[in-house]
């Protein structure tokens, strides 16, 4: 039985080995360009803020822009993100970035975009 987990330690440290290896490729290509590494950092921080916001909703009983986008004409805000994100992703897109300088805005806009258009179809549906 020791033998068992003597060798399942040894292959765990071999996997982390080969994971570490095949990251270090990466990082390397992103500690490189450090305008891109800053932005990605600051992009992920915000986004995570705008979520833990939106997680500590519940806890209150009344927000003041809860009561904004809740009301019959949310639609249209929605509908105008919308074009909005549009717009964002499409220019974002036609830019030709490398793949390390854009990735970090493009997943933001994947995150923003479906909250986007979850936000637009609660807005069309709830009236």
């Amino acid at each position: 039985m020791e033998r068992l987990q003597r060798a399942g330690i040894v292959l765990a440290v071999m996997v982390l080995g080969v994971v570490v290896v095949s990251l270090f490729g990466g990082f390397q290509t992103a500690i490189a360009q450090p305008v891109a590494l800053i932005l990605g950092i600051a992009m992920g921080a915000v986004m995570i803020a705008v979520l833990l916001k939106a997680a500590l909703v519940p806890e209150r009983r009344f927000t003041g822009w809860v009561s904004s986008i809740t009301n019959r004409n949310a639609r249209y805000l929605f509908g105008a993100l919308l074009l909005l994100w549009i717009g964002a992703m499409g220019a974002l897109a036609s830019l030709n970035l490398p793949a390390n300088t854009v990735g970090a805005p493009a997943l933001v806009g994947l995150f923003a975009g479906f909250f986007i258009f979850m936000g637009f179809i609660w807005a069309v549906i709830s009236d």
